[in-house]
């Protein structure tokens, strides 16, 4: 009897642990779930809150791109301002250094004009005499220089023709280049022309002193003036009166 009632008390201790362990589970599970209820509760209002700032965003959106729409239409207003303010600057300084030399050149023609006043007044105080003698002296330099280029137009066309140097003034006349140089400015009877077909050799203020002569004899008279009698040597020396 007795190991009966300690079978029957300990069928129900048995039990009773099952049952406890049961509601335990059971409890517990409904707590998890409750605690997942809660957190997917929590997860919708959160859902919720940010679909409503979605939609406050999407109401507030255009004035916004309004704005910006403005603010670069002003951007770009300014920048076209300051490409045109840019432009206007660059034709400024432009302008200001064409003046500058404007500037330069007036002083510069300012001073010329002041030295030839000068010279002129210098000249003016010459006597007619002083005067006669200045002119003839600038016909005579002018002479000098006419033979001084005759004499190298001679000597470049005998290194062409065998160190012979030509037989007459019309021969050279590639190296003369003008036939103005034939006729001194003191020779008031010359005929001066400007074109070689219409040159008179009999009418040529200068003499050929040899022609077809040898380049290599540099110290021979090779043409002299009929007025102020220079004389240009072989070596393109020339040798005044």
């Amino acid at each position: 009897m007795k190991r009966f009632i300690s079978l029957l008390v300990g069928g129900l201790l048995v039990l009773s642990l099952a049952l406890n362990i049961f509601l335990w589970s059971r409890l517990s599970n409904q707590s998890n779930q409750l605690k997942l209820a809660q957190a997917s509760a929590s997860e919708t209002d959160e859902l919720r809150r940010q679909n409503q700032e979605l939609q406050v965003n999407r109401t507030s959106a255009p004035d916004s791109a309004d704005a910006d729409a403005r603010e670069l239409a002003r951007l770009r207003n300014e920048v076209g301002q300051l490409r045109k303010q840019a432009g206007e600057a660059v034709t400024v300084r432009t302008q200001a250094a064409e003046a500058a030399q404007l500037r330069a050149r007036l002083v510069t023609a300012t001073q010329d004009l002041a030295r030839a006043e000068s010279e002129l007044a210098d000249v003016v105080k010459l006597s007619p005499e002083e005067l006669q003698q200045a002119k003839e002296e600038a016909q005579s330099v002018g002479c000098v220089n006419n033979l001084k280029r005759i004499g190298l137009a001679a000597r470049l066309w005998a290194k062409d023709h065998g160190d012979v140097f030509p037989p007459d003034f019309i021969a050279m006349k590639d190296q003369l280049t003008t036939p103005k140089l034939l006729f001194c400015a003191g020779d008031t009877a010359a005929a001066r022309v400007s074109e070689w077909s219409q040159v008179d050799q009999s009418l040529i203020s200068y003499r050929l002193l040899n022609p077809n002569g040898d380049l290599t004899e540099p110290t021979k008279p090779l043409a002299t003036c009929v007025i102020h009698n220079h004389t240009v040597l072989s070596d393109s020396s020339v040798h005044r009166k």
